[in-house]
């Protein structure tokens, strides 16, 4: 899908939010045409009760709760107003039509480049891998630039409950942190990772390597913190 195409419409759309309001989409019909989601495709048979939040310290999606987003397929709105989370863990979009939904009635949104969403302010998309859906993914849209994007890869670690082995020990419920890895995307659709290393991070940039690590440094940017690889991001884009 052409992000370019994407921002177009986002700016559109604050202007047009109260007329969308009063077109009335139908979020019955549209979750109705939706898989259920899968329980255990969603755990990844982790022995962990998504639902039962106190059993686990963290959480396997974007926010804990739903929140109200809008779906998209090109230009044309889908849903609006509608209760969308991103499962990090399945990596899967799970949707519901509206947060007074059960859970259990959660279904799964489907895989496609050319559907994106926005939850409150953040914007996913589905990118694939070599022409396909299989092995491709969701990312969410840090910047969108004229030579490249920043997009954002959210995964989670997952350690297992610990039963106490004395009776001086307690029980260490499982835990899901997050596991962020950034990508710098061409307009050709190349993807490039962001190492978790500062140092190697500056080698995505190939020939501005040396101008982009003065400016971080003029700056005193921390390239392990979002919002100043942003600025680096910025900077390297407006240098193109």
């Amino acid at each position: 899908m052409k992000q370019n195409s994407i921002f177009t419409l986002l700016a559109v759309l604050f202007f047009s939010g109260s007329m969308i309001a009063q077109t009335g989409y139908d979020n019955r019909r549209f979750t109705s045409g939706l898989f259920q989601v899968d329980e255990f495709i969603k755990r990844e048979n982790k022995d962990v009760d998504f639902l039962d939040t106190s059993s686990y310290t963290g959480t396997p999606y974007n926010h804990p709760s739903y929140l109200l987003g809008n779906v998209y397929e090109g230009k044309e709105l889908l849903a609006n107003d509608i209760a969308l989370r991103y499962n990090a863990v399945a990596d899967e979009m799970e949707i519901k039509e509206s947060l007074a939904s059960p859970d259990t009635e959660a279904k799964v949104l489907t895989k496609s480049p050319e559907i994106f969403v926005k939850i409150m302010k953040d914007i996913y998309i589905f990118a694939p891998y070599k022409g396909g859906v299989e092995g491709g993914g969701y990312f969410q849209v840090l910047y969108e630039g004229n030579g490249v994007d920043l997009y954002k890869k959210m995964k989670k670690d997952f350690k297992p409950e610990r039963k106490a082995t004395s009776s001086i020990t307690t029980d260490t419920p499982a835990k899901f942190t997050d596991d962020i890895t950034y990508y710098l995307a061409t307009k050709d659709g190349k993807f490039y990772e962001m190492p978790s290393s500062r140092n190697k991070k500056l080698k995505v940039f190939g020939s501005k390597k040396d101008e982009i690590k003065e400016y971080v440094k003029d700056n005193a940017l921390d390239l392990n913190n979002e919002k100043d690889l942003l600025k680096a991001v910025k900077r390297y884009d407006g240098k193109m």
